[in-house]
């Protein structure tokens, strides 16, 4: 998926005079506290047929004014392409507001760039950076420029909102007689997005407009943009040629036709190379899952991940023998040397496009490349169990989709035979654990403990990758920040790592450590909170978010704490249990002695990937309990000498 359009300008001296101030100050008294405002956003598509072929551009419109000095950056804004999204035309100028009046500065485009982003070895995207004045409040911005679709089936969503609020916005989209198009708005939850249809010589025009739009809230842990702003999604479903009527998105139908050309060519026979790796892997006695699960995991070790964007290359994957060659490959490559060395093997696996949790369309309401940015392979046992292999992570169990695809429409395409939408599910919290017994004893006002702690899921994949990934003088710090507990007195002795490079064993740490002067002593009693890692504590949800708080995955959290009583003690007060089970989160806390020992047994999990802002109430009455119950302290009373 392609970034917001933002644009860059830079000085040319071309200056005119003109405009009035009355804007200015209408805005400024409506948004004092905003340090600018969009005048205006718009977006004008055409759709037209020449020579039995779909021809799509669009013309862009924007203007910012200013209402603060140098409150917004004045060199960084850009402007985006890409292959299928080409750059033409671009005009910019600033309005300069001098002794109550506006002169116009007109500026030039500087060189097209590439983006520098070391996690990506090659991506077709680039960007025209440019700079303004240094803003003054009142000075304007003003850009325009054109872009040309290289195809109809890849025309980008329109956003109502940005950074910055916005007086007006407004979608057109002009489409010849003949071009049936379909729409879907997104997220316009107070009915601001305006709708228009009517036709004028020979075109008939849609038009989207919205007004007086804040500026969205970008909250922290929130998901991407396009789950809370205003959206219009456009495309086109069919055409009329001289031949007669071609169809383009109108349905899933058309959308795995188009998919299956890109794969259509793969198929090739096995180099020795592969077969050899392939045959390697397998041993006597491996039933078929086993084999699959050897292939998904050598391809995990052995075939690193480097994104890909080059045009169609960005859609077609290279074939199995080439990167087994090269050793590389995006998340396409990665599926097609999986498929390729199970068809070695004998078995099937497909194809498989998939939408990550960046994006909320599915395929079931929006047939366009739009739903999906990420490919996989799907293999389907005899027992119709459906594994998702996504080789992109090191750590992820075959058994396991990978977090970022959990509940997303997956298209599965069995070649020329058809295709199946299948759902990914959701993984249930308590089978991503982390699981943590310790054994603690009182010396003076400090905690002396040692501890083990059992990760499954994606705790563990998220812990291996901060374990195995660190640098050697960083692991210590690591390991702290997944078993440290109490306060930032919290001392970390020494540890031990078990299993790590193995996906389908829990990943366990030893830990021994001390907390010192964490008791509280008063008089002849000691006040001790064997909760030590307060998960969640006070974490509300303001009433004043608007966007959802997204949860990587759906976790459980138990934690058993064994306190050795002081011999010259005894338990003067052992806090009641505690429990509550909540649609988005729970918990449980049971205290309990067993001899010279008092045990607390704490559970906490979250039951959601998606906390939604009607959901906010709920969550914050669990924490209101939960929070109260980290409070509960022990309370051991000096016994008389």
């Amino acid at each position: 998926m392609k970034r917001l359009l933002l644009l860059c300008l830079v000085f040319a001296p071309a200056i005119s005079y003109g405009q009035s101030t009355e804007l200015f100050e209408k805005l400024k008294a409506v948004y004092p506290e905003e340090n600018g405002v969009y005048i205006q956003r718009d977006k004008s598509v055409t759709l037209s047929v020449n020579n039995d072929s779909l021809v799509s551009s669009a013309s862009v419109y924007e203007s910012v004014l200013f209402l603060k000095d140098q409150a917004i950056q004045s060199s960084g804004w850009r402007v985006y392409g890409s292959y299928f999204q080409q750059i033409e035309n671009l005009e910019a100028k600033s309005l300069l507001l001098e002794n109550g009046k506006y002169k116009t500065l007109k500026m030039k485009p500087s060189s097209k760039k590439q983006e520098d982003d070391q996690s990506i070895f090659f991506d077709d995207s680039y960007f025209y950076p440019m700079s303004f004045p240094a803003g003054k409040a009142g000075d304007q911005a003003i850009w325009s420029y054109d872009e040309k679709y290289k195809d109809a089936r890849f025309l980008p969503a329109f956003y109502f909102s940005s950074y910055l609020p916005q007086v007006k916005s407004k979608l057109t989209i002009k489409a010849a007689k003949g071009i049936d198009i379909a729409w879907s708005v997104y997220n316009d939850v107070e009915k601001k997005i305006q709708f228009n249809q009517y036709t004028k010589g020979g075109f008939t025009y849609y038009e989207w407009q919205a007004e007086n739009l804040k500026a969205p809230q970008h909250e922290v842990e929130s998901p991407k943009f396009y789950y809370y702003v205003p959206q219009v999604v456009y495309y086109v479903k069919s055409f009329q040629s001289k031949k007669g009527k071609v169809n383009v998105l109108s349905n899933v139908d058309d959308l795995y036709q188009d998919y299956l050309h890109t794969i259509s060519n793969l198929a090739e026979p096995p180099s020795p190379e592969l077969e050899s790796v392939v045959h390697s892997l397998i041993k006597p006695g491996d039933q078929e899952k086993d084999i699959v699960k050897k292939v998904f995991y050598w391809v995990q070790d052995n075939v690193r991940y480097i994104a890909f964007e080059d045009g169609m290359r960005g859609l077609i994957p290279h074939k199995p023998n080439y990167i087994l060659e090269k050793r590389y490959g995006d998340c396409k490559d990665m599926a097609s040397i999986m498929v390729g060395m199970l068809r070695v093997a004998g078995i099937k696996a497909y194809y498989t496009w998939i939408g990550t949790r960046d994006l909320p369309y599915r395929y079931s309401t929006l047939p366009t490349p739009l739903v999906d940015n990420h490919m996989i392979a799907t293999y389907i046992d005899s027992q119709k169990n459906y594994y998702f292999l996504d080789a992109t992570g090191n750590y992820t169990r075959m058994d396991f989709p990978s977090s970022m695809i959990q509940g997303k429409e997956a298209m599965i395409v069995y070649g020329d035979s058809g295709y199946e939408i299948h759902e990914v599910p959701e993984m249930a919290w308590n089978q991503n654990k982390k699981q943590d017994s310790v054994w603690v004893s009182i010396e003076n006002k400090s905690l002396n403990g040692k501890g083990k702690v059992y990760f499954t899921g994606y705790q563990k994949i998220n812990a291996s990758y901060s374990l195995d990934k660190a640098v050697e003088e960083r692991k210590k710090d690591n390991v702290v920040n997944w078993v440290g507990k109490g306060n930032n007195k919290f001392y970390l002795e020494s540890f031990t790592v078990h299993s790590l490079n193995e996906k389908d064993a829990p990943l366990s740490l030893d830990y021994n450590f001390k907390i010192n002067d964490y008791l509280n002593e008063v008089g002849s009693e000691l006040y001790i909170n064997l909760n030590l890692d307060k998960l969640y504590y006070n974490y509300y949800m303001p009433a004043e978010r608007k966007v959802p708080r997204e949860f990587d995955f759906k976790g459980g959290y138990e934690e058993t704490y064994i306190l050795s009583v002081p011999k010259d003690y005894d338990v003067e007060y052992l806090p009641s249990n505690a429990e509550y089970n909540g649609n988005t989160l729970g918990f449980a806390m049971t205290y309990s002695r067993k001899g010279e020992n008092i045990i607390l047994n704490s559970r906490v999990y979250t039951n959601t990937l998606m906390l939604n802002p009607d959901q906010f109430s709920e969550w914050n009455e669990a924490i209101k309990k939960l929070s109260k119950a980290y409070k509960e302290s022990i309370i051991l009373k000096k016994t008389k000498q």
